[in-house]
């Protein structure tokens, strides 16, 4: 089992990196009003008046973004449906002014929206306080119909969501990272073992969920002008308390970014599924260190449960006994069925044979948002069939809507 995730991390490496990439201009409409009130801070470099600001930068925790201009007090944005996406309203030199907050969010969750990518949000006049920008109208509730309980978790994230927002500028230049392709992107990756795979008829075999086991990884992904000209990267942290125990699991470069993992790895308890254990990271601030300059990112390790569902898998196969297809059920603890829309950004299947060879992957993570090939949730077809003798573990890996990443494995 170990193997056969350390296979996907070097699988997902490659699966998706486009980081720093402009998105189209579609998507849902995001519209407001500025105004010039205003409660003075010296929070992330704000001191300004919100009068002052000249463009609207949209940004997603995937890497996407969009620079809108504010024109005659009044912008008309747009923004990805089924991400959590964070709005910073920036001066004409790009220097930072303050970020959208509503709800108690910093982030709009664009997910159950009321007219799906034709849905339009009119955040009516902003005021600024601080560094946070306050809508007139919040609407979590109307045009982003979450229940009661969705908004409740969302707000249990605002930590998150602060994080998100507070790193937009990790080199403290005055300049959010995102625009000269230097932003650093810092997330979670979940390794959960959860029980045996359906087959044809026979549905999934779940273990109880007080057995279901975690290990954690730290993936961090930054621009390419941050590539290190040695391909070395150090990690410390949090600053309250320094971890002795990290580790560099891995370190690659792609065209336009690196990526690398790290661990705190443990020796795995009696009835432990990995072949070792992987320690969470606490919430706190960390230094990267690239080529000597130290940046610095907020990290919020987000509970396993907030975005966590059951992805079922079941093997489908032919008269001749291939496996021709994986399809894939998303349920709750309980076993009730949920909408994978309202956790779920980025489903991607990995059927893998003995020692963790890797027979075949269907579908992607991290991909460009804007992209958007890797849209199926549900049903995965295999490209070439190949004999359910060989087949030995299931993954379903998917990304959530902050752009943490969770790898469901299922043995026969």
């Amino acid at each position: 089992m170990k193997k056969q995730i350390l296979l996907f991390i070097v699988a997902a490496i490659f699966a998706g990196c486009n980081h720093d990439n402009q998105l189209s201009d579609t998507g849902v409409v995001i519209r407001g009003t500025i105004s010039g009130s205003q409660t003075k801070s010296a929070g992330l470099k704000s001191t300004s008046s919100l009068a002052d600001a000249t463009k609207v930068l949209v940004f997603n925790s995937s890497g996407g973004y969009n620079l809108f201009n504010i024109s005659d007090s009044s912008f008309a944005a747009k923004a990805l449906s089924g991400t959590a996406t964070a709005i910073a309203f920036l001066k004409e030199d790009n220097s930072y002014i303050g970020c959208l907050t509503t709800g108690g969010l910093n982030v709009l969750p664009l997910v159950s929206l009321r007219d799906g990518e034709n849905t339009q949000i009119d955040l009516s006049t902003l005021t600024l306080d601080g560094t946070s920008v306050i809508p007139a109208n919040n609407p979590i509730g109307d045009e982003i119909g979450l229940s009661q309980e969705e908004i409740e978790r969302f707000q249990q994230l605002g930590a998150f969501f602060g994080s998100l927002s507070e790193n937009i500028d990790s080199d403290s230049d005055g300049e959010p990272d995102i625009l000269s392709n230097k932003a650093i992107y810092i997330s979670t990756i979940f390794d959960i073992y959860c029980g045996k795979w359906g087959l044809d008829n026979t549905p999934p075999q779940i273990n109880d969920p007080a057995d279901f086991y975690v290990n954690y990884w730290m993936r961090i992904c930054g621009g390419k002008t941050l590539i290190s000209s040695d391909q070395s990267i150090t990690l410390s942290g949090p600053e309250s308390n320094p971890y002795s125990d990290i580790m560099q699991a891995h370190y690659t470069v792609a065209p336009d970014c690196f990526i690398a993992f790290f661990r705190r790895e443990t020796q795995a308890p009696p009835g432990y599924p990995f072949g070792s254990a992987f320690l969470p990271f606490d919430n706190g601030k960390y230094t990267i260190t690239l080529n000597d300059k130290n940046y610095s990112l907020n990290y919020s390790n987000v509970n396993v449960d907030y975005f966590f569902v059951l992805a079922e898998p079941t093997i489908h196969t032919n008269a001749n006994n291939e496996v021709v297809s994986v399809s894939v059920e998303y349920r709750d603890r309980n076993g009730e069925l949920v909408n994978p829309e309202n956790f779920v950004y980025q489903t991607m299947v990995q059927l893998n044979g003995n020692d963790a060879n890797q027979l075949c992957q269907i579908g992607a993570l991290w991909e460009s948002p804007e992209a958007k090939t890797n849209t199926e949730l549900y049903n995965f077809e295999v490209q070439n069939p190949f004999p359910l003798s060989q087949l030995n573990g299931v993954t379903v890996c998917y990304l959530d809507l902050v752009g943490n990443a969770y790898n469901i494995g299922y043995i026969k």
